[in-house]
């Protein structure tokens, strides 16, 4: 499924998981989004979900496959955005999973 962006390259799941929506993360998921997708700052929804500490999108979007080590342009993951927004539970996540400390 090609999704639309907007001008900061941005996909509706980015989106979704900023704003910790989950029923649509699962949908457009499920209608093919590309889990692993980077916006202009090469950050994938993973990133977003660990910047705003939605926790159950960051739980959706691994189990669908997103990879936690991924890295934006300035060579930073979801761990490291969680852990510049004191986010607890969502960085507990990802290292679960097997983010790189």
């Amino acid at each position: 499924m090609s999704m639309k962006k907007n001008e900061y390259r941005e996909t509706a799941l980015h989106i979704a998981a900023y704003a910790n929506s989950k029923e649509i993360a699962e949908v457009l998921i499920s209608h093919g989004a590309n889990i692993n997708e980077k916006d202009q700052n090469g950050e994938t929804a993973l990133h977003d979900a660990a910047y705003a500490n939605s926790k159950e999108i960051a739980e959706v979007l691994i189990s669908h496959g997103a990879n936690v080590n991924e890295k934006d342009q300035n060579g930073e993951t979801a761990l490291h955005i969680a852990a510049w927004n004191n986010n607890k539970e969502t960085a507990e996540l990802l290292i679960s999973h097997g983010a790189k400390k």
